[in-house]
């Protein structure tokens, strides 16, 4: 649906080492664009009972909004619908239209989000 605003969803876990090490960047750019861009972190189904201890002690007061996957396994209900493909992390980007307009298979940078947030913006 129409959000009025640019909207990340990133597809993590706990278990998943390059997902814990880009958390940082989701939260910066929340951060420095909460006004434009809604960020949108989908734990996946996979030992998703560790999640809420880890964002308790690292993102108590993230404006990162957290969530986990339905269905089970790696291939969770909302992943899938978005056309994951069985890797971790995976982060989809939509305009605030719904559109989704860029999509990560692998990891991404600060500067990664960073462009795709000022495309959607020019």
């Amino acid at each position: 649906n129409k959000t009025g605003k640019i909207t990340i969803i990133n597809f993590w876990g706990t278990w998943c080492t390059p997902c814990v090490a880009e958390l940082p960047y989701f939260q910066q750019i929340a951060d420095e664009y909460a006004d434009q861009v809604s960020v949108i972190a989908i734990h996946s189904a996979v030992s998703r009972e560790t999640a809420p201890e880890y964002i308790g002690k690292y993102y108590k007061d993230s404006k990162l909004l957290f969530s986990w996957d339905a269905g089970e396994g790696f291939n969770g209900d909302f992943y899938t619908l978005l056309g994951g493909r069985g890797t971790y992390p995976y982060t989809v980007i939509l305009d605030e239209n719904g559109i989704i307009t860029e999509i990560f298979h692998s990891s991404v940078t600060y500067e990664d989000l960073k462009t795709a947030v000022e495309k959607q913006m020019s």
